[in-house]
């Protein structure tokens, strides 16, 4: 691993901004919404951690799968790889990443046997062999940038610096809940950590005196420091309230995400028909531009051959 955060591929090649993160999936937004788009990523960003519990798991396995998923579906669409291959095979890599034994053939056996998975691959034929293939395409779209930082150790070592260990419990179960946002993508895993910590002290009714305390204590300046903080604070609020309606995992059935991948993916393919044709039309084109190109130059040729014969006759 990387020294530093600083210093790692984690910083340089995959913290994002809000406008290059909602940009992505651009394909998928077309074919639908995007409001069923942020409901897929965050159905299999449940999905993965279920698997992964199903799996006995460690949550930090857990963590880097999820990170693995978004990133790939920042540069990859849905309509083209299914996350149905994706998800496994991302919490597969992370085991592997994580220095975590777990045999692809236990993956394959609690997707059809588990009731919470049986329904979404039922019919479909997900092999080890094709779980391992996908792998290779898993690593070339993370560029084969395996790093992750998490907030878990940020989170432990300022609340130990702020004297604040009665915050621990509620602060970590804050932390599980940011990989269903977007956060891992936006910032970083210091300043998710001091914004937990900010939302564990209101969601503990704290006063406003000692949230501002600690967030002197976590060396928060003012000013823009202090938004990137609430900026957090406010998307997993935004998260918990979608929660409050929808219930978790609750918002969309096993029925309606295969239908809402089956329009993705049928989209996806009519698309690449499109350039297909347009390929073959362009490749006509310029024939038909090639053809024309000879006869001109032929009819050029002519016309020099019978120059030199014009002018002897002067």
């Amino acid at each position: 691993m990387a020294a530093s955060f600083e210093n790692s591929s984690h910083r340089r090649n995959w913290l994002r901004g809000k406008r290059d993160i909602l940009q992505s999936n651009a394909e998928d937004i077309i074919a639908t919404s995007a409001d069923k788009i942020r409901k897929l990523r965050l159905y299999f960003v449940e999905m993965i951690h279920m698997l992964g519990r199903a799996l006995m798991l460690r949550q930090r396995v857990i963590a880097t799968a999820v990170v693995f998923f978004k990133r790939f579906y920042l540069v990859r669409s849905f309509g083209e790889f299914d996350p149905r291959v994706t998800a496994p095979t991302m919490l597969f890599l992370a085991a592997k990443v994580e220095e975590t034994d777990c045999k692809a053939q236990k993956f394959l056996k609690v997707l059809k046997e588990n009731e919470n998975f049986s329904g979404l691959y039922k019919g479909m034929a997900l092999t080890v062999d094709r779980l391992l293939v996908f792998e290779f395409e898993a690593l070339e779209a993370l560029d084969f940038d395996l790093i992750v930082f998490h907030p878990y150790r940020p989170v432990c070592m300022i609340l130990d610096e702020v004297k604040l260990p009665k915050m621990l419990q509620m602060a970590w179960s804050i932390c599980n809940d940011s990989y269903r946002t977007d956060l891992c993508l936006e910032y970083s895993p210091a300043k998710i950590a001091i914004a937990v910590i900010y939302l564990s002290l209101v969601l503990n009714n704290c006063s406003q005196a000692d949230r501002e305390r600690f967030l002197r204590l976590a060396g928060v300046g003012e000013g823009a420091d202090v938004q990137i903080v609430l900026d957090i604070a406010d998307q997993l609020i935004e998260l918990y309230r979608y929660y409050s309606k929808f219930g978790k995992g609750k918002d969309l059935p096993h029925s309606s995400a295969i239908a809402l991948l089956n329009k993705l993916r049928d989209a996806h393919n009519s698309l690449k028909e499109g350039d297909k044709s347009g390929s073959i039309a362009m490749e006509k084109d310029e024939k038909i531009v090639k053809i024309e190109s000879a006869k001109v130059s032929s009819g050029a040729m002519e016309i020099d051959r019978a120059a030199p014969v014009s002018g002897a006759g002067k």
